[in-house]
């Protein structure tokens, strides 16, 4: 990823999902507005705890708003499930939508041969 040109294009793609404006986004965050905005088109980039603070607002990953995964969906590690298991998800969610139904269509087919 070309750090030159990062734009948090899924920060701008879930607030508008969520109908949240960057000015109510702002205030929430405790950011300034034009803070939001750079973030978007990527004049700026969030530290750690304001990339923390965003994700956990739109409870999602930072690799969704760092724009790593097309998937907003949180998955969180549970005491019960492998750290086999937690490592499969957490690369799966690192491929796009593509790679990820070429992944789902070859486990498919393992799943027919047993």
């Amino acid at each position: 990823m070309n750090m030159n040109t990062f734009k948090m294009t899924n920060l701008k793609e879930i607030r508008e999902k969520k109908n949240i404006t960057q000015t109510k986004l702002s205030t929430e965050m405790e950011l300034s507005q034009e803070v939001i905005s750079h973030y978007e088109i990527g004049q700026s980039k969030p530290n750690i705890e304001n990339l923390i603070k965003l994700a956990d607002y739109f409870n999602c990953s930072t690799d969704y708003l760092l724009n790593r995964t097309d998937n907003p969906i949180l998955l969180k590690s549970t005491p019960n499930t492998s750290t086999e298991v937690n490592e499969f998800i957490t690369k799966y969610q690192m491929l796009n939508k593509e790679k990820q139904n070429h992944l789902i269509s070859y486990l498919n087919y393992l799943i027919s041969q047993n």
